[in-house]
């Protein structure tokens, strides 16, 4: 059984890339604007379960418009499925919106070939014809993605996919404070203060360049303590302190470096937590339960 410690916290706006822009400006303009209240539907999964947008109330999701003809779309499924790894222990669900009318070809694409292993659902009827979810949230290009709040209204539109993964980047992680999560260590603050420094490891490249960051961790901690299971979700302020160095680089070398520090930070993270000793066990009705926790791990 897991336990996700989640906060309420407001969603941030950033700033998008001109790209970003000018997709959405050729393809997404008459998409809902942000704060519009997200029409409610109910379509069929494959297996014939009516699922409702409005059941989703107090969680994000994700709608994707697509189709398994679209070549668009297919190009973009990796990247839905890394987002979907990412964010769906975040309070977020998927659900993908087909516009295929061949059930067999629609199953085959999300099921067998991709393994999209998020809600489906489809009218399976031929799109901007017999189709209705299409004009609810004017779907006029595919694929077509929508992030809605856990209050039911519109975060953003757009056919970008980098520019949806950008809006669930800012979506709040919920991380106990340091004074819980230390409090959970063996030996509590001393004990944490005493494994980071007697553990943590700057690498060398990432050392040369003076690379910098706070790398976000998701990882479980079983009902018997062991720690497990760590990864990064999110990096944020990273950057290369050694300019004079770093921008003698070509450019080419430049991203090198930045890409390999950036993988070398990551996996130090990951060790670092992996490696941790076993924790004091969460407990639910008195009983030791696996449990889900975010810790930052700065350089």
């Amino acid at each position: 059984m897991k336990k996700v410690l989640l906060l309420a916290l407001m969603l941030l706006s950033l700033t998008v890339s001109a790209q970003t822009d000018s997709l959405d400006e050729k393809y997404g303009r008459d998409l809902l604007r942000q704060g519009t209240k997200a029409p409610d539907f109910t379509l069929k999964t494959a297996d014939g379960k009516d699922i409702t947008l409005s059941d989703y109330r107090g969680s994000y999701v994700v709608l994707d418009f697509w189709a398994s003809w679209c070549p668009d779309c297919r190009k973009d499924i990796p990247q839905m499925k890394e987002l979907f790894n990412q964010f769906k222990d975040l309070n977020v669900n998927f659900v993908g919106v087909s516009f295929d009318t061949d059930r067999a070809a629609w199953i085959n694409c999300y099921w067998d070939t991709y393994k999209m292993y998020w809600t489906q659902v489809s009218e399976l009827k031929k799109w901007k014809h017999g189709t209705t979810t299409d004009r609810l949230y004017h779907v006029n290009w595919i694929p077509t993605m929508y992030l809605i709040d856990p209050d039911g209204r519109v975060v953003v539109g757009t056919v970008d996919i980098n520019r949806l993964r950008s809006y669930l980047q800012k979506i709040p992680v919920p991380m106990l404070s340091t004074d819980e999560l230390v409090d959970l260590f063996p030996g509590g603050k001393e004990g944490f203060g005493k494994y980071i420094n007697d553990n943590s490891f700057y690498p060398p490249l990432s050392r040369r360049y003076k690379a910098t960051g706070r790398f976000i961790c998701r990882f479980q901690v079983a009902y018997d303590g062991k720690v497990s299971g760590a990864s990064v979700i999110r990096v944020e302020d990273f950057k290369i302190g050694n300019t004079k160095k770093f921008n003698k680089l070509t450019k080419e070398r430049q991203q090198s470096v930045t890409d390999r520090c950036m993988t070398e930070l990551q996996n130090e993270a990951i060790r670092e937590i992996n490696s941790m000793p076993n924790w004091k066990p969460a407990t639910e009705n008195g009983r030791p339960v696996q449990a889900q926790y975010f810790m930052p791990i700065e350089f």
